[in-house]
């Protein structure tokens, strides 16, 4: 295992030069060449050193929690839980205020959270800790590093404990916990969750002689919108997204499609993309393009804050950005916001949309009196009193459906009833391999890698179908040296 902990130090390094927030509403990083050529290369050194899980060991995990769980109930010894977040500002006062709920509600447990610093921050930390054996036990990671946790060998699915304390699974709803489910088992505990929505100025939209009531359902319908908002004077430009992976593989899901093969990796491992060949990716280039040249769209690159900000100032009439970034919205506009789905470009019955967000982990420490009382505050923060209170603090969803029929639930819905939005959006989007994502280890260097050869693009620097064809050869030669890792 030392090997193993060095190897994935190494990795973690790497990525942290790489990172994207994966819930929207967050900046993006460049990267370079080299970094992601280290990364893949330390990638291979970790998984390659990581063990593979057996059932047996998967049954033993949930007979000793359940032991574990007994034995601490009745011993009266406090155990106390490190949990390390990546939650800032407000919703790090909002989670806080979760852990104190936690906390005062019973006596035998107490959580203690530590501010790691962003995702990428804490993934560093989290290879540090596994070299050094001081793991924490309960870790928040964003969806893509999904994989990631899991070849480790260094986490308890969350599916484990779930007969321990006779946890019903459909708690969660189906659509947000099937991202996080790997070979059949759900891995972890879904917990700040947000999908991308389309956000559009009330106002604009009203001296455009546009229905404020009636958002664009399809991007056709955004390009004919955003002419209307751009030539009547309302905004400088009708319509922005930024240069955001995130966004294309919500387009590829909502056109229903596969960003990879072998079912996104549900079923086997990722081996090469498939928007390439199966014309996803010229469709949603030559879209973007289209809204750009001809759609009286804008460009404000890489960085999703510098959208929002234009957005805001009302120098454009719409935009996409993720569902958490409606309470910003309406507190920093002075025009009324409108929500609508996120467009697609055809509509089709297996299309729709990513949960993006991060989720909650249990570690492997070793520790079962503490991965049973680690398991009890994971499934305290799924009951419907403090969903609807993290909600409400955060912006994010609600992930126990129950949640929306709380009392002060149902008076923040009125009064912000753009959100209603994103859960009907949530609430349609079908549950199949499309829409539960691709799960790679390489998902945040491909991300960057998509959004450097859009960039090119936009820039005139490459042609649409050139581009697509260089950014899958780097895209599969990184996953290729990924795969490599895990034989």
């Amino acid at each position: 295992m030392k090997n193993t902990n060095k190897a994935l130090a190494a990795l973690l390094a790497g990525t942290m030069v790489l990172g994207l927030a994966a819930c929207g509403g967050s900046s993006t990083t460049a990267t370079t060449k080299a970094a992601a050529a280290a990364t893949t290369k330390a990638a291979a050194a970790a998984t390659t050193a990581a063990g593979a899980t057996t059932k047996a060991a998967a049954a033993a995990t949930t007979k000793a929690a359940a032991a574990a769980t007994t034995k601490a109930a009745s011993s009266g010894k406090k155990v106390e839980l490190t949990f390390w977040h990546s939650m800032s500002e407000t919703n790090g006062k909002a989670l806080e205020a979760l852990v104190d709920d936690f906390n005062k509600s019973q006596s035998d447990i107490t959580v203690k959270a530590e501010y790691q610093g962003n995702y990428d921050d804490t993934k560093t930390k989290l290879g540090a800790a596994m070299q050094s054996g001081s793991l924490p036990d309960i870790c928040q990671m964003y969806d893509i590093g999904t994989k990631f946790m899991v070849d480790t060998k260094k986490i308890v699915p969350v599916e484990d404990m779930f007969a321990t304390t006779k946890y019903d699974k459909h708690t969660v709803m189906d659509v947000i916990t099937s991202y996080y489910t790997v070979n059949g088992k759900q891995q972890s505990m879904p917990f700040n969750v947000s999908t991308p929505m389309l956000y559009y100025n009330k106002d604009a939209f009203k001296k455009a002689g546009l229905d404020p009531e009636k958002a664009p359902e399809t991007f056709a319908d955004v390009k004919a919108d955003s002419i209307k908002v751009a030539e009547s004077g309302a905004c400088k430009y009708g319509y922005s997204q930024a240069i955001y992976g995130w966004f294309f593989e919500q387009e590829i899901a909502t056109l229903g499609k596969l960003y990879g093969d072998n079912d996104n990796g549900r079923s086997a491992a990722v081996t090469k993309v498939m928007w390439d060949s199966d014309g996803s990716a010229k469709k949603i280039m030559d879209n973007w393009m289209d809204l750009l040249n001809n759609g009286k769209a804008y460009n404000y690159g890489q960085k999703t804050a510098d959208t929002q900000t234009a957005f805001f100032a009302g120098q454009c009439g719409m935009m996409l950005e993720s569902t958490a970034v409606l309470k910003k919205a309406i507190d920093n506009s002075k025009f009324e916001v409108g929500t609508g789905n996120f467009p697609k470009i055809e509509k089709t019955a297996d299309g729709g949309v990513i949960i993006g967000g991060a989720s909650l982990w249990l570690m492997d420490t070793g520790n079962k009196d503490k991965e049973a009382a680690a398991w009890k505050f994971l499934e305290f923060v799924t009951t419907p009193k403090e969903q609807a209170k993290w909600s409400m603090a955060t912006g994010y969803f609600a992930i126990n459906e129950k949640a929306y029929d709380e009392a002060d639930m149902k008076e923040y819905i009125k009064k912000y009833p753009g959100f209603l939005t994103a859960i009907n959006q949530l609430k349609a989007t079908p549950v199949n391999k499309n829409t539960a994502g691709v799960l790679s280890g390489v998902a945040t260097e491909s991300r960057q890698t998509f959004q450097d050869y859009m960039e090119k693009v936009i820039n005139g620097e490459l042609k649409v179908d050139d581009a697509i064809t260089k950014c899958a050869a780097d895209v599969n030669s990184a996953i290729s040296k990924y795969n490599a890792s895990t034989k």
